[in-house]
């Protein structure tokens, strides 16, 4: 077994948005064209158990540990993709490198040309990939995500690794809903199921505040419907870091009683942008 060069080698995740979303090949794409090339490969079909040690730092000093096990919700959505990949350009500082074409873990910061701002991630949880910052980073995290094994090396052909990520990706419907998409969707159903119990004049500007991405539309919805309605908390909630947060397991149960469901892309999305700003739809 070739000897891993860490100075050279950087530990990089597709986390299961990625893949939900089938971004991984145009990802992979970005990668060649800089220099990377993946030389080792690990799916994850759960949590990875190190996943705390990872997160160590984050849960002291950033993260309070309730926003910390919003993690869990992200790998909850399906399989992960660990790499390996090593810079083969004679560029100084890869894992620099590698970070700025990443970009700022929120996507609403980061800047065009990178992957997470022109692939558009939903937001700091649901971002896409990550990278590590250091070769030492790298050496700690491929134990953590790719066991002491380092997972399957690739001997220079990618076809096996393109191959697998073909299948993973077919085994899901192409995910294309953000933030805005995901908010409109469910306020939408909402209303189409307590259509019966408006009246005409609610009719006639419910449809256009349900799909409205604007700000407040959803208060303006809410008060469409009968005073002390159990959905309305629900239709004004939106789902930022400066509202009220709203519990998803009570507003699921309610949901259940009218026939509307939230499916796990939805609760993902939804659940995590409550503590993380999203990316909008106009930016």
């Amino acid at each position: 077994m070739a000897e891993i060069v860490w100075d050279r080698t950087i530990l990089f995740l597709f986390p299961p948005d990625a893949l939900m979303r089938h971004l991984v090949t145009p990802v992979l794409e970005r990668l060649e064209e800089h220099g990377f090339e993946p030389t080792r490969y690990e799916v994850l079909w759960h949590r990875p158990p190190g996943q705390d040690a990872f997160q160590e730092t984050k849960i002291t000093s950033v993260w309070k540990a309730y926003f910390y096990r919003q993690v869990d919700v992200v790998f909850d959505l399906g399989p992960s993709l660990a790499l390996l990949v090593e810079d083969r350009s004679s560029a100084p500082e890869p894992h620099r490198r590698l970070r700025a074409l990443k970009g700022a873990s929120d996507p609403a910061a980061a800047e065009p040309g990178t992957i997470r701002r022109d692939l558009r991630g939903v937001n700091v949880l649901l971002d896409l990939v990550h990278s590590s910052d250091s070769p030492e980073d790298s050496r700690h995290e491929a134990g953590i995500f790719m066991g002491d094994g380092h997972g399957t090396a690739l001997h220079g052909d990618q076809g096996p690794l393109r191959d697998l990520v073909a299948l993973l990706e077919a085994g899901v419907p192409r995910e294309s809903r953000e933030f805005d998409d995901v908010r409109a969707g469910l306020r939408s159903r909402v209303v189409a199921a307590l259509w019966h119990e408006l009246d005409d004049g609610a009719r006639k500007l419910a449809p256009e505040l349900a799909v409205s991405a604007r700000d407040g539309a959803g208060a303006e919805l809410a008060a469409l419907l009968p005073a002390g309605h159990p959905l309305a908390e629900l239709l004004a909630c939106e789902f930022l870091p400066e509202g009220e947060r709203l519990d998803l397991r009570r507003a699921a149960a309610k949901l259940a009683v009218h026939g509307v469901s939230m499916d796990r892309w939805e609760h993902a999305v939804l659940q995590t942008s409550m503590l993380f700003p999203p990316l909008r739809r106009w930016q």
